[in-house]
């Protein structure tokens, strides 16, 4: 069955030896899979059955342009047998493939250098108080999104186990370490808010939630940030922003695993962490002038 699949490649579909080699392969291992899981030869493809062996790729780690190519594969093997009157229909369709995030050479990238400096203005500017330093902080080093940050709770915080609880998407709970620069800037901003005397339960008060018991809202968190954009003279400077900061200098600096960074950063579906894996700009930038 296989050979006659390799000829329909060949003569049918005119493909290189490179993408015959590669589809065949492909076809060979969902085979080897098929046999080991239901102890029987392959004789068709079944939808249940393909899209089962795509979730057994995705608790592999396997990687999303890795497991579309495989369904290209046997979505290849799918249009032969149809060809043999073995199969009537398609059963892989285009919905099937994953949809990759494309952010390579994008603009979604802020360097180290420009998060040090805005620590350095909100840690000098006296009218912001240590709230600021912590809210950029926390940003940075803890990989939050803009509605996790703002709704962090007094009771949230273990400073001394060096830990935050956090509430993220759909409402699912998790644990994200404070390292060092995020204690000091807590502890400093705790210190000071005690002074205000106030009973509102969330971390992060403003002029006009300080009275109440209601969180900061986006707003307050893109007036904030809006601020440090303009005093360091950014392109821009949004939460998301520095959470993709945390996740690319999670990975390619402090040695983070890809699980450990998903973990910290709430990602269901570990898919969405590699796209921190990515080649930085600069380095596309100077491989492409060596072309």
């Amino acid at each position: 069955m296989l050979d006659g699949f390799k000829d329909f490649m060949d003569s049918e579909l005119r493909l290189s030896e490179n993408s015959i080699s590669s589809y065949y392969s492909d076809v060979k291992l969902y085979e080897k899979y098929y046999k080991d899981s239901y102890d029987e030869e392959l004789n068709e493809l079944v939808y249940t059955d393909v899209k089962m062996y795509k979730q057994y790729l995705l608790n592999n780690s396997t990687d999303s342009k890795t497991i579309n190519r495989k369904l290209t594969s046997l979505r290849t093997y799918n249009k032969f047998l149809i060809q043999e009157k073995i199969q009537t229909e398609m059963v892989i369709k285009d919905r099937d493939f994953i949809k990759i995030q494309k952010t390579k050479l994008n603009n979604n990238i802020i360097s180290v250098q420009d998060v040090n400096k805005i620590k350095h203005y909100a840690a000098k500017d006296i009218k912001a108080s240590k709230r600021d330093f912590c809210f950029i902080s926390i940003l940075c080093y803890g990989g939050l999104r803009a509605s996790e940050i703002t709704n962090i709770k007094i009771v949230d915080i273990r400073l001394n186990e060096r830990e935050l609880y956090i509430v993220g998407k759909g409402e699912k709970f998790r644990t994200v370490v404070i390292n060092n620069i995020m204690y000091f800037a807590i502890k400093d901003y705790l210190e000071e808010r005690q002074q205000m005397n106030t009973k509102n339960p969330y971390l992060f008060v403003s002029q006009k939630s300080i009275n109440t018991k209601k969180p900061v809202n986006r707003n307050f968190c893109n007036r904030l940030l809006a601020k440090y954009k303009d005093a360091c003279k950014l392109n821009e400077l949004h939460p998301h922003l520095l959470r993709h900061f945390y996740g690319t200098n999670a990975l390619h600096n402090a040695g983070y695993t890809i699980e450990q960074v998903a973990s910290q950063m709430g990602h269901s579906d570990i898919n969405t962490t590699k796209q921190y894996l990515d080649t930085e700009k600069e380095d596309m930038m100077a491989l492409a002038n060596k072309l």
